[in-house]
């Protein structure tokens, strides 16, 4: 193997190993079920669900009821979003599993509002079980059904069990509600594990460079 080719083999097996690692602690990362809600029954223009309902897949609805909004209005991720006020003040959940107690999670959303209900400002709160929750607002005036304004909200908490329960709510008991779509989750890396990365990472870039110059000291012994 040529010194130039076993150098590149070195820095590129150092990177492999930090990428393993980084790799290695996504791998602990929950996952929201049907985040887009676009499994679930067609709803059509929009079909109102009751509470308790649970045919949008891996939510279930609470409070009075939702909206599942079909092409009623543009969807910020898919083909699909919610109204979290069907006739009245609603809510949707889902019970989170896997999560690892102490990690902070990152929950995103992309937040909108109900144009029907003209120039108000909606809300919606985002839970892990009751215990820890988020007031979220969207500047209502000027959005319309073609063109909703989605805007990305993020919601944080730390894993105290396995288990957390991830609840999306109205907080106006009328009938123009705060829409959802595009729920993600995933951990902050811990301070550790970036020092990792910033370590492995610098290794390899030194590795890199203990090679090259080696290479050079060669060329010019032989010259």
């Amino acid at each position: 193997m040529s010194h130039k080719r076993l150098a590149g083999f070195l820095s590129a097996t150092a990177l492999a190993a930090v990428l393993s690692f980084s790799a290695g602690a996504a791998n602990a990362a929950v996952t929201i079920q049907n985040g887009s809600f676009e499994l679930g029954p067609d709803p059509g223009v929009f079909t109102t669900l009751g509470n308790g309902n649970t045919s949008i897949t891996g939510w279930t609805v609470g409070g009075d009821s939702i909206d599942y909004i079909g092409s009623y209005w543009q969807p910020g991720d898919g083909n699909r979003s919610i109204d979290l006020s069907g006739n009245g003040k609603g809510s949707s959940w889902q019970d989170l599993t896997g999560l690892t107690v102490g990690t902070t999670y990152h929950v995103k959303v992309l937040l909108a509002g109900n144009p029907d209900g003209g120039a108000s400002t909606k809300v919606a709160v985002a839970s892990d079980g009751g215990t820890q929750a988020d007031v979220f607002m969207f500047s209502q005036p000027g959005n319309t059904k073609a063109s909703m304004g989605w805007t990305q909200q993020t919601f944080s908490f730390m894993a105290f069990d396995p288990t957390a329960r991830l609840a999306f709510s109205a907080t106006a008991n009328d009938p123009y509600g705060p829409a959802i779509d595009g729920v993600s989750i995933s951990p902050v890396p811990e301070p550790a594990t970036w020092a990792m990365m910033i370590i492995g990472f610098g290794g390899a870039g030194a590795m890199l460079r203990r090679n090259r110059q080696r290479h050079n000291d060669q060329l010019l012994q032989a010259a």
